[in-house]
């Protein structure tokens, strides 16, 4: 798993990481400097038992800073932990309101992709739930994360959610969300991401539980000149053998 979650890609914070940057998420399992993304993935082997008490409490401690506690959220995700899924389920029911919103950026177009990176974590996590018991956690978080994809910017990352085994499960959410994306694509609401993209994608992950409905929101999306990105994706409901 590579987040690419280094301290010089995040303008907005300036806070002392204090204790989360000196052991946590800044320091491998051998006790060496390392960057979170490749502590998270080495925490997977076994390590995470070690640290994940400490990062609930980083989690929970307000007087935290934004970046701190959203790191902390991100490897307690993709630990499979239930805080962390619990913790993602609750920022999506008020995105606008998460106070680490803008913790990280995609270098691309600088846009805030934390929510993003949270949808990583959660599809991720599949190989985590058995072991941590947290199946049922996991499948609540991706509902909420798909409930909110028609307003919050997810980019390509959306797919981590797209598992075949979360869109069964999800479907009233997707469906949901494309509904009322189509509706903001062909209002022209000004969002600042490539909505369209996302929805796309998800119509082309639910065609093989409901063609008739994924044909219909493809039609919908596609009249609503969603970009083209989106219908490069659509392109993929009439392709040979589709």
């Amino acid at each position: 798993m590579k987040t690419e979650l280094k301290r010089d890609q995040v303008p907005r914070y300036t806070g002392d990481l204090g204790r989360l940057e000196k052991g946590l998420l800044f320091t491998d399992f051998h006790g060496d400097s390392a960057d979170p993304d490749d502590v998270i993935s080495e925490g997977l082997d076994g390590g995470y038992r070690d640290r994940t008490e400490a990062l609930v409490e980083v989690f929970r401690d307000r007087t935290v800073g934004p970046y701190g506690r959203f790191l902390a959220c991100l490897a307690l995700t993709r630990w499979g932990d239930a805080v962390g899924y619990a913790a993602v389920t609750d920022a999506a029911a008020d995105p606008e309101a998460v106070e680490w919103r803008g913790a990280s950026y995609d270098r691309l177009h600088t846009q805030d992709d934390t929510f993003g990176l949270l949808a990583d974590a959660v599809g991720d996590s599949a190989d985590m739930v058995e072991e941590r018991g947290t199946q049922d956690e996991r499948v609540r978080a991706a509902r909420a994360l798909l409930a909110v994809a028609d307003r919050v910017q997810f980019g390509r990352r959306i797919s981590s959610l797209l598992r075949r085994e979360l869109v069964s499960l999800c479907l009233p959410e997707l469906r949901d969300a494309v509904d009322g994306g189509v509706r903001r694509v062909a209002g022209q609401q000004r969002l600042g991401f490539d909505l369209g993209l996302q929805l796309a994608l998800m119509i082309v992950a639910a065609r093989e539980y409901g063609v008739r409905w994924a044909s219909d929101a493809a039609r919908r999306l596609a009249e609503a000149r969603p970009g083209e990105r989106a219908l490069r994706e659509l392109q993929e409901l009439r392709a040979p053998g589709a």
